[in-house]
């Protein structure tokens, strides 16, 4: 997940424009995942909706073509969800506290095609940086 925060969002960018998180479970601009969640409790079904959400704020899956700069390292570049799920946070990782509604706030935060570069300057993103 550090990757794919620092890749953010990532991530996990990681499909819609609202902030937050989304406790109800409907989609209102965020992944559908209860907000209050932390990252290192999601199971791989919920990390893949997660991926799905985040990647598809650039493109789709192996397909970024929204980014037009093809020398720039992209966040969310990933061949497949099983790729950005592998680039998950580990479970076992205790010391990640930050929350599904943090990393949607970092990804709704990041412009539409987000370098490397540009992910720890976000606030948003620094804040889960600071967790993760």
């Amino acid at each position: 997940m550090r990757t794919m925060i620092m890749g953010v969002v990532v991530t996990l960018a990681l499909v819609a424009s609202g902030c937050g998180g989304n406790d109800t479970g409907s989609s209102s601009g965020a992944s559908g995942l209860k907000g209050t969640k932390r990252l290192v409790d999601l199971s791989k079904t919920e990390t893949g909706q997660l991926c799905d959400w985040a990647v598809s704020k650039i493109g789709s899956y192996g397909n970024p073509s929204r980014c037009d700069q093809p020398t720039a390292v992209y966040v969310f570049v990933y061949a497949d969800q099983a790729a950005c799920i592998e680039d998950s946070v580990d479970p076992t990782d205790t010391d990640c506290t930050a929350s599904v509604a943090q990393m949607e706030a970092c990804v709704n935060a990041l412009p539409v095609c987000p370098t490397l570069s540009q992910v720890a300057s976000v606030p948003a993103c620094a804040a889960v940086l600071e967790k993760c």
